[in-house]
């Protein structure tokens, strides 16, 4: 009887006692500690009801980049050459009638004051002269100030879609002391310029502009005005009329 009692009392204790002192897995009351990463994991596993990382922070644009900068830009003004009210012998008169039509060119700023919003300010130059036969013809200059505002209307990773309006005053004289021309011009125009940020130069861009002029010339007894929409009308149009702009 006695020895009964102990080997009973013996196979208990070794049920119970001798499974966690060897380790055993837990009961399925117990629960289960979260499985570790593995060294191939990109991270720990998360466990349900775990609270996602962070997401990483999108990348600014080339455009965001430029904020708070200075560009420098050379573009032309127009699209077509301007009528230019010169002497009679400013203008060749082969084939009649007598034309003289001008490039005229910009040297610019731009600084953006924030995201959205950046001011203009030009230089708009123009030189010009020659001769027609023996006979000399007048030399031109043209120079005045342009300013504006750019309105930013859209922006991805490296294009940037603006709307810029501006006024021009250019003053011309010819040589010879013939009269002068005033040109005034006030243009509503649509640009998209795109950064160089793909090769790593987002500072440097190249674009283009179109949109609505309307333009009033003066000289001694005689006046024009016109309104136009500034369009390429060839290939060469339209890469000629790209701009080339730095920031600094």
């Amino acid at each position: 009887m006695r020895r009964a009692t102990v080997i009973g009392i013996a196979a208990v204790w070794g049920a119970l006692v001798l499974p966690r002192l060897a380790g055993a897995a837990p009961s399925a009351d117990e629960p289960a500690a979260p499985p570790a990463a593995g060294p191939g994991s990109n991270g720990p596993v998360l466990t349900p009801g775990a609270a996602p990382p962070p997401a990483a922070a999108s990348l600014p644009s080339d455009h965001d980049l430029v904020v708070g900068h200075l560009g420098v830009d050379a573009r032309r003004i127009a699209a077509a050459p301007y009528p230019l009210m010169l002497t009679r012998t400013g203008c060749p008169s082969v084939p009649p009638p007598p034309s003289c039509t001008v490039d005229l060119g910009a040297v610019g700023l731009r600084y953006w004051k924030t995201r959205n919003l950046a001011f203009n300010a030009a230089l708009a130059l123009a030189l010009g002269g020659g001769k027609q036969g023996l006979a000399p013809l007048d030399t031109y200059v043209g120079a005045g100030p342009i300013v504006g505002v750019t309105l930013l209307l859209g922006n991805w990773r490296h294009l940037a879609v603006g709307a810029t309006p501006e006024a021009s005053y250019i003053y011309f004289r010819p040589g010879g002391g013939g009269p002068t021309s005033k040109l005034i011009a006030f243009r509503a125009q649509l640009e998209g310029e795109l950064h160089f940020g793909f090769i790593d130069v987002p500072a440097l861009s190249i674009g283009i502009t179109t949109g609505l002029a309307f333009q009033y010339e003066s000289a001694p007894g005689v006046s024009t005005w016109s309104v136009s929409v500034g369009e390429a009308r060839s290939v060469w149009g339209a890469l000629s009329n790209l701009f080339i702009r730095y920031y600094l």
